[in-house]
């Protein structure tokens, strides 16, 4: 009898410990979501009252003497190091942002369009920088230079599933793009074979520095 309730005991004893560790594995898969939400949010801050999205990211040196057709891309993404700026949150999250701010998407540029002198559509946005220290907000036109230089008209051009599909990562092109989510309707589709873009070494900060871009509905 003493031993049945011996072996009992040992029974008990290991079934504790087992739920024990469950309960444990459990709370750190839950603490490990939790981190991951508030990553995102601080890489992608939205304000609906103000229709506006906050993206932080960092400066890529690499294209103030390089040209690139890429304004923001996520750093993960396959572009990611063929920008100016190097996003810091995904291209699909930031789509889903600019949809719950009321932006419209053009979705008027197909891949077949990429030479053909196609302007992306979709709802206008403004665009700023900024970065710890400066005190104020600057246009993103201002950071970028171009050998044939014309006002930005960023625009919403959608192109979700072009973006799943691509994973480049691009979340402002600087010409017309089927793959950005946003790109610049100033120059048309194949724009960048003969116009160069540069970021401005004048004005942004130097490589590394982290910043943020600021995109404000505007219609």
């Amino acid at each position: 009898m003493k031993k049945l309730l011996s072996i009992l005991t040992m029974l008990v004893l290991v079934i504790a410990v087992s739920v024990g560790c469950s309960s444990k594995q459990q709370n750190t898969a839950t603490d490990k979501s939790d981190n991951n939400t508030k990553k995102n949010a601080d890489v992608l801050v939205v304000n609906k009252d103000k229709k506006e999205i906050k993206m932080f990211a960092e400066v890529n040196g690499k294209y103030f003497t390089e040209s690139t057709r890429h304004g923001v891309v996520f750093k993960d993404g396959s572009n990611g190091e063929k920008s100016v700026l190097r996003g810091l949150a995904n291209q699909i999250d930031f789509y889903d942002a600019l949809i719950s701010i009321g932006a419209k998407p053009g979705n008027n540029i197909k891949m077949t369009d990429m030479d053909k002198g196609v302007k992306v559509q979709g709802s206008k946005l403004n665009v700023f920088v900024t970065w710890e220290g400066l005190g104020k907000e600057i246009p993103f036109n201002d950071i970028i230079s171009s050998s044939d230089p014309r006002p930005m008209n960023i625009r919403f051009g959608g192109n979700l599933e072009n973006a799943k599909a691509k994973n480049t990562g691009c979340i402002l092109c600087l010409d017309s793009c089927a793959v950005g989510i946003t790109s610049n309707a100033s120059y048309e589709t194949g724009a960048s074979k003969t116009v160069k873009f540069y970021g401005k070494k004048d004005v942004l900060p130097k490589d590394g520095t982290k910043v943020t871009v600021i995109f404000r509905l505007a219609e």
